[in-house]
């Protein structure tokens, strides 16, 4: 039995010494529960399943962070999102000791976070934590007793296929938003590229004026600040249609540098107000007729749009009315993400390349993954039956 000792603070301390193991100790508030520990580690070191966990209770998880941020996230492709996903999580569990972050906090953890946020950022975040877990038994020989907390409990469940794509007028609308409402030409150009060659944002983000060869209508794709593309490769060359072409041919050009000067963040911004942008406008064109057919005259509809736009005075309620209707029932440039625009491209090149061909201009290894790009219209099959 190990050896028991109070406390002037009345709490006991247990220790536990066998020959071949490193002496343990440990302080509880009652003799019963010291007892018990030292009971369930003995019973460990004689049957040679004991581990030692005196380094994991006393590591907190942000030392692990902040060496995990020095050591491994700077050759991490997305180290800037995982940057913040590491502060997030610091924030939430920095405090805690290796140890002392159990699968039961971890799901509790979830739980709540799931009702705030989505379930793909939940699945982020626990990952990232269950990253720095790895990261302490893998490289930093930390021993984990009860191992990665994160591989024992549940994950959200995430379905984020997607078959978004641009129907009716919404193409057009988009692309004048872009056009006519952005200070730069930067943001219309990149969807335009995006819509005819179905490459990501960051690899668009990464062109390079020396990889573009417009004589022979191709460019060179690489990743992310210029890195290897998301499925590995260092590159991939590509076609360009001849809407492409143009649009490049058009472009301020160097003999080197980005093709586009523009940040992501700058991107994400300027696409946003385009599409909330086109959407409003669209919307208003739905309405100056509907208030016509409610009996609206010319000056009354004016005045119900400006009361719309400017927000100086409360819509009538037949005005409130009809926005709802509208928003019920017209979904143009409602819920359209710029990755949407890959499915697009892809969609639309499958209507010209065999499906190998395809598969070198969007870069995917496997026509599974391909397939979630893919959205045909029965209209463009039917077209294909008849070709």
């Amino acid at each position: 039995m190990g050896t028991l000792t109070q406390r002037e603070s009345g709490k006991w301390q247990a220790k536990v010494r066998r020959d071949g193991h490193p002496t343990q100790s440990k302080t509880f508030q009652t003799k019963a529960q010291a007892e018990a520990w030292a009971r369930s580690i003995e019973r460990e070191m004689d049957t040679s399943s004991f581990i030692p966990s005196n380094i994991a209770e006393k590591t907190l998880f942000k030392d692990m962070a902040k060496r995990y941020e020095l050591e491994i996230l700077p050759s991490k492709k997305g180290k800037k999102q995982d940057g913040y996903l590491l502060n997030t999580m610091v924030e939430v569990f920095g405090n805690y000791s290796l140890s002392a972050i159990t699968p039961s906090l971890l799901s509790e953890y979830r739980d709540a976070r799931i009702k705030i946020v989505s379930p793909q950022t939940v699945k982020h975040e626990l990952g990232m934590v269950s990253r720095i877990f790895q990261a302490a038994l893998l490289d930093w020989k930390i021993e984990l007793p009860k191992g990665n907390p994160v591989s024992l409990i549940r994950k959200p469940s995430i379905d984020n296929d997607r078959d978004r794509r641009l129907e009716g007028e919404e193409e057009k609308l988009l692309l004048n938003s872009l056009l006519n409402g952005c200070t730069s030409e930067w943001p219309y150009a990149i969807a335009v590229l995006a819509i005819e060659t179905g490459a990501r944002q960051g690899e668009l983000l990464s062109m390079k004026w020396e990889e573009v060869f417009l004589e022979k209508r191709t460019v060179r794709i690489r990743g992310v600040d210029g890195g290897t593309t998301k499925n590995g490769d260092p590159f991939r060359d590509i076609p360009l249609t001849r809407r492409a072409t143009e649009l490049l041919s058009n472009l301020p050009k160097a003999s080197k540098g980005k093709v586009f000067p523009i940040t992501r963040d700058a991107l994400k911004k300027s696409w946003q107000r385009a599409v909330e942008r086109g959407r409003r406008e669209h919307v208003h064109s739905l309405l100056l007729p509907l208030l016509q057919e409610k009996g609206f005259d010319e000056k009354a509809q004016k005045s119900e749009l400006n009361a719309l736009i400017f927000k100086k005075r409360k819509l009538s309620p037949i005005t409130l009315k009809l926005l709802e209707k509208i928003d019920r029932e017209d979904k143009v440039l409602v819920d359209l993400h710029f990755h949407d625009l890959r499915h697009e491209g892809t969609s639309r090149l499958a209507n010209k390349l065999a499906m190998h061909e395809l598969m070198k201009v969007t870069g995917h290894k496997t026509t599974r993954m391909l397939a979630r790009y893919y959205h045909p219209r029965a209209e463009e099959l039917s077209k294909k039956l008849d070709d």
